[in-house]
């Protein structure tokens, strides 16, 4: 358990005891780390209930706290009803060496791990990966790692878009330009070419021509309809170059994700859910919720505790085509057949929160997903450059996903350099490069606008990715020389200075900060807590002289204290899907 729980236990039975129940018990870190290192002030809260002064009540739970508590806190009430709770140190130091004993670094998995999926990425097929991209890809891979973390079955789905008009559009295009191919035969051949007849960048450019040539010739944009109507009936021409189309930008995509290493375990799109579309319409049919307005087949999904307008979620158009309400809504079922999941979360564009509002309410109110599965939305903002405006390249297009890693490779290179001229080693460079990417994205909250500023992300100094792996590399040069000098591990011994139990503190604290990322779906719970100890071990190094210290015992405490530190810190970048690196 997590030194909160623990703390907030034995408040509820010191509560309890003092004879004021045990509901709506709080406790947090301390504001004033002078004074204590955590604070409840419930009795506050209860003064009214009984009719007590809270500074009473505060005291009688503290009397409490260090009647059945001595070996672990010191409790001290303070006006106007606070209750200051300090851990011993003889606790903190037990807690700590049981933690650098423990594979999972003392977090207790939850007595009853669930199974979730988490829908990422949300590419579309048919061209590269582009900025865009890049916030549900870093933002779920960090969430299913810290999921995973604690105890729970976990699968990503990358839910590609490769179903629909964009594929019509990029089809219509190849056949304008290459009306030749022998896909657009009118006879149908046994087999079609292995070979595609574009590859990633032609592939890219069909797309990007086809989607401008489409706002501008609604001819062309009915004719490509008509080819994805085709299409989506089993064309085989048609469906030979869509296989093509997939082959060729997932084997991109997993080359532009892995560069970022990120990874998906179920490469399904929507086309995968295509199958169980009748399925769902009939269900709707069957539990009399499709209505028709306008033409179009939808299912109210208003409420009484509305407080504001909820549109009906459209379902099917009266020309017959299938909106995206029924994609989703086809993909739950799918996903509940096949994998019965306790939850699935939705890391998406904040613009498609009213869209899954919708499809969510649809699916409960269907009985295609039970009450007690969850679905959550996960919604994100926009990463924008230094002016304010959505990042693109300097010309003002859409920048590509390799060319942005590129960048960031040649800032990180060049901040290396500068730390030390003979280094010249790409592998660090791209891992100092990503990580200063994912830190300055996962640092923000999810919802969020933020600038990105390469300059500042990348630098070695304030709360950036390169600072706390620089932090880690300190550890691992430290280390060496300890190990150099013949001294062994033993266990952390009682703190002899501020410095040194602050930082046994913030090490304590590390499940407590999981559990916040979790319960919030916030992996910037995790980038505070590991600048937050970054900076406490580089005060921890500037204040005590570790490689000189002439008594033995106390060298190899802080030699283990040292190794639980580069543990705990190289936990929470994995978690964050970044890199530890032993040397910069």
């Amino acid at each position: 358990m997590s030194i909160l729980n623990i703390i907030k236990e034995d408040l509820l039975m010191a509560f309890e005891q003092a004879s004021y129940g045990k509901d709506n018990i709080e406790v947090s870190l301390s504001r004033r780390p002078e004074l204590c290192d955590f604070q409840c002030n419930s009795a506050l809260k209860m003064a009214g209930k009984y009719d007590v002064s809270p500074t009473t009540i505060a005291q009688k739970v503290a009397d409490q706290i260090n009647e059945n508590c001595s070996d672990t806190y010191v409790a001290v009430a303070e006006a106007p009803g606070f209750i200051n709770i300090s851990l011993t140190d003889q606790w903190l130091v037990q807690n700590l060496n049981e933690i650098a004993m423990d594979s999972h670094l003392g977090y207790q998995h939850a007595s009853q791990p669930k199974t979730i999926i988490v829908d990422f990425g949300g590419a579309n097929v048919a061209k590269s990966l582009h900025v865009g991209h890049l916030r549900s890809a870093v933002i779920g891979e960090s969430l299913i790692r810290i999921l995973r973390f604690t105890g729970n079955e976990v699968l990503g789905d990358i839910h590609l878009g490769d179903w629909g008009l964009q594929i019509g559009l990029v089809i219509e295009m190849l056949r304008l330009d290459q009306p030749n191919l022998i896909y657009f035969e009118d006879s149908v051949l046994e087999a079609y070419p292995d070979t595609p007849p574009f590859d990633i960048h032609q592939l890219t450019e069909l797309y990007t021509n086809a989607n401008i040539k489409s706002k501008e010739d609604s001819e062309f944009r009915a004719k490509a309809a008509e080819v994805t109507a085709a299409l989506q009936y089993g064309h085989r021409g048609y469906s030979a170059l869509w296989k093509h189309i997939m082959n060729i930008s997932v084997q991109d995509l997993k080359k532009n994700y892995g560069a970022l290493g990120i990874t998906f375990d179920l490469w399904l799109g929507e086309s995968d859910s295509q199958a169980s579309i009748p399925t769902v319409l009939q269900w709707l049919e069957n539990r009399k919720l499709l209505q028709t307005s306008n033409g179009a087949k939808v299912v109210f999904v208003e409420e009484e505790t509305d407080n504001k307008p909820m549109p009906p979620c459209i379902i099917q158009k009266s020309n017959g085509a299938v909106l995206y309400g029924a994609t989703d809504l086809a993909t739950i079922y799918q996903r509940m057949r096949d994998y019965n999941p306790d939850e699935i979360i939705y890391v998406v564009d904040n613009r498609q929160t009213l869209h899954f509002e919708q499809v969510f309410r649809v699916a409960y109110k269907s009985k295609i997903v039970p009450p007690s599965t969850e679905l959550n939305f996960i919604g994100f903002g926009t990463m924008n450059g230094v002016d304010g405006k959505p990042f693109k390249t300097r010309d003002g297009g859409v920048m590509s996903l390799s060319d942005l890693i590129h960048q960031l490779v040649e800032a990180a290179s060049k901040r290396l350099g500068e730390q030390d001229e003979q280094k010249d080693n790409k592998q660090i460079a791209l891992a100092v490069g990503v990580g200063a990417l994912k830190f300055g994205d996962l640092s923000n909250l999810p919802d969020r606008d933020y600038v990105f500023d390469l300059n500042q992300f990348s630098s070695f100094e304030g709360k950036t990715g390169p600072y706390v792996q620089y932090a880690l590399v300190r550890i691992a040069s430290i280390k060496k020389k300890l190990i150099e000098q013949g001294v062994d591990l033993s266990p952390i011994t009682s703190p002899t200075s501020d410095t040194e139990r602050k930082l046994m503190l913030k090490l304590s604290m590390f499940s407590a900060w999981v559990d916040f990322a979790k319960s919030a779906y916030q992996p910037s719970k995790i980038c505070d807590y590991a600048f937050d100890l970054s900076q406490t071990f580089n005060q921890f190094y500037h204040e005590v002289h570790i490689l000189s210290e002439k008594d033995p015992l106390k060298q190899s405490s802080y030699h283990s204290l040292l190794t639980l530190t580069e543990k705990v810190l190289r936990q929470c970048l994995w978690l964050l899907g970044i890199e530890g690196l032993e040397k910069m």
